[in-house]
């Protein structure tokens, strides 16, 4: 259709290209060639730009830069972009547009916001479930659409700029290349724990694959926030931009996602000789159960009363030693019981609370 758009538009400028010498660039093809490029250019991007508009969609879009599509995060009237059930609809009704597309063969997801790429938990989901069962099976839902993700046919670049809570490291985890701004405005953060719960889309396996037991335990257990340098010596994010343009950070990341499909950039991190040391220490059966026991006392010492550190690790040590198949079932499985925990109620009470004391702060 734009293609006979852009020729009826050429028929009609055909007269006064007669009596301005471009009738031989006409007669050659180039004039009509180059037009029809143009046109057809700009009623696609214009496609894309009003497509997530007739759909409905307010929290993800999406436009083609050159071959690259750019996807960019957006919750509206907030200050941060919160993985909820609103966004996961946007965002993959997005990606089945992108891996439909045979314009494009990578995509960036980006945040509006410099200071938050995806946060949170979908909360009111996870409190819509009324027994183990259905939690399992919410888990196991999120860990099939993480699982489209990491098997993109199309390689994604998770860009990111600022937060990177929760759910928003496990998609970014799932992605099949992470970079980050630098300084003390990005953090890498899963702070599940606090509100006694884990990882449930395949975050706690993923992660695991990526900086080891030992350090996935830490993150996930003590919720710190990791900085771009630290999360790239880890093997947590292939590469750190020191930037605050971003702009600038986005063209970075478009160049990448070009580079990995014409495979001048690896999608495998560079290791540093700290992890590669690191990776060498904990691939003993030993060592590893050592630290399994040593973290294990460390949570019993504290005599919490939530149960989500002990399961975190149990999910970790199979997934480890079973294989990812079995830590999946275990996440998921651990997950169900913690949803319906009294406990985890409470703390998830709590949150809410104090998130609305901050933001009444906020708006003071």
């Amino acid at each position: 259709m734009a293609a006979q758009l852009a020729l009826t538009v050429v028929a009609r400028l055909s007269v006064p290209a007669r009596s301005t010498g471009i009738l031989t660039n006409l007669k050659k093809g180039v004039f009509i060639s180059s037009l029809t490029r143009t046109i057809c250019s700009g009623l696609l991007e214009r496609s894309f730009s009003t497509s997530s508009r007739l759909k409905g969609r307010t929290h993800v879009d999406w436009k083609a830069k050159g071959d690259v599509a750019v996807v960019r995060v957006n919750e509206p009237n907030s200050v941060m972009n919160t993985w909820t059930s609103h966004m996961q609809k946007d965002m993959m009704e997005v990606m089945d547009e992108i891996w439909t597309t045979d314009s494009v063969g990578s995509a960036v997801v980006i945040s509006t916001k410099p200071h938050c790429f995806i946060t949170g938990m979908d909360l009111k989901t996870i409190k819509s479930c009324k027994t183990e069962e259905e939690a399992t099976l919410l888990s196991r839902q999120w860990q099939g659409m993480m699982k489209k993700i990491e098997c993109s046919p199309k390689p994604i670049v998770a860009a990111i700029s600022g937060w990177c809570l929760n759910a928003g490291l496990e998609f970014a985890t799932a992605c099949q290349y992470r970079l980050a701004t630098g300084g003390d405005m990005t953090s890498l953060v899963s702070r599940e724990v606090r509100m006694g719960l884990m990882p449930s889309a395949g975050g706690t396996q993923r992660l695991t694959e990526l900086v080891g037991p030992y350090h996935a335990l830490q993150i996930m257990l003590e919720g710190h926030r990791i900085q771009a340098d630290a999360a790239k010596k880890m093997g947590l994010v292939h590469k750190v931009v020191d930037t605050t343009d971003h702009k600038y950070f986005e063209d970075v990341a478009v160049s990448c996602a070009r580079g990995i499909v014409k495979k001048s950039i690896p999608l495998t991190p560079q290791k540093e000789w700290s992890k590669i040391a690191h990776d060498f220490y904990y691939s003993f059966p030993k060592v590893r159960q050592d630290m399994y026991r040593n973290t294990w006392n460390t949570v019993i010492s504290k005599e919490t009363f939530c149960s989500a550190p002990l399961k975190i690790i149990e999910t970790v040590r199979i997934g480890v030693e079973q294989g990812s198949a079995a830590g999946y079932r275990a996440e998921s499985w651990k997950f169900g019981e913690l949803v319906t925990n009294d406990v985890t109620s409470a703390l998830i009470r709590l949150f809410r609370n104090l998130t609305i004391m901050h933001l009444k702060k906020r708006q003071q």
